[in-house]
């Protein structure tokens, strides 16, 4: 374990909350293990590492973050996406392979849409003709994981949003019966109608027959609760 590694790891581990693990366990049916750190406590102590202690060279991370990746608490992944994320000035057009693998290792809904807006969509502003090649293979990948980050990494775009490929990933997967995917679909139209509810809700009702009930559920769900829907 590198040094800068094991340093973040004692202080996250310092922070273990049985209680809360178990808790939080639960609600992910026990799939998956955490230290129990709360979120709002967890982005405190991350401003706090980044403020307070050295980051380590750029020719390191790669490696830092791997081994975050390998440790069974959720936590150490979100650590390592947060460190790599941070060094998104210094990526190169390559490091779309890794990202790729930290969206397979370990993966999970927490960390596919943690990876998916938080680095997917900033590496597809910095480089957006080799991530669309990425992306547009990922929608019709056997992967749930690589569709769902097809799907979902525009969340944060807004009135920016590629709304052809947004239909793309969409179109490609909806008639799909698995989980993720439907849940993929219903997030990623959720969060788009906050900026064009019209467009979401004409997509909704040209496709309507061929969509998951619950992906159409929770697309129109801001939308209702708005009373944007006649």
């Amino acid at each position: 374990m590198k040094e800068y590694t094991k340093k973040i790891y004692y202080l996250l581990e310092k922070r273990r909350d049985n209680l809360t693990a178990q808790t939080m366990s639960k609600i992910t049916k026990g799939e998956y293990v955490f230290l129990g750190i709360k979120t709002k406590e967890f982005n405190e102590l991350i401003k706090d590492i980044f403020s307070n202690y050295p980051l380590p060279k750029c020719n390191e991370i790669k490696g830092i973050v791997r081994e975050f990746f390998s440790f069974d608490e959720r936590e150490f992944m979100y650590f390592g996406i947060e460190l790599f994320a941070m060094y998104k000035k210094m990526w190169q057009k390559t490091d779309i392979v890794f990202i790729e693998n930290l969206i397979l290792t370990h993966p999970g809904w927490d960390t596919t849409e943690y990876i998916s807006t938080e680095i997917v969509s900033q590496f597809y502003e910095m480089y957006p003709r080799i991530a669309s090649e990425f992306i547009k293979a990922w929608i019709t990948s056997k992967s749930q994981w690589l569709k769902a980050t097809a799907i979902m990494f525009q969340h944060t775009f807004k009135d920016k949003t590629n709304t052809e490929l947004l239909a793309e990933s969409i179109n490609s997967n909806i008639s799909s019966d698995n989980k993720i995917v439907n849940r993929a679909i219903g997030a990623a139209l959720r969060n788009y109608s906050k900026s064009n509810y019209k467009w979401v809700l004409d997509f909704v009702v040209q496709n309507s027959s061929k969509m998951n009930k619950k992906a159409k559920q929770e697309a129109i769900k801001w939308m209702d609760s708005k009373k944007l829907i006649k």
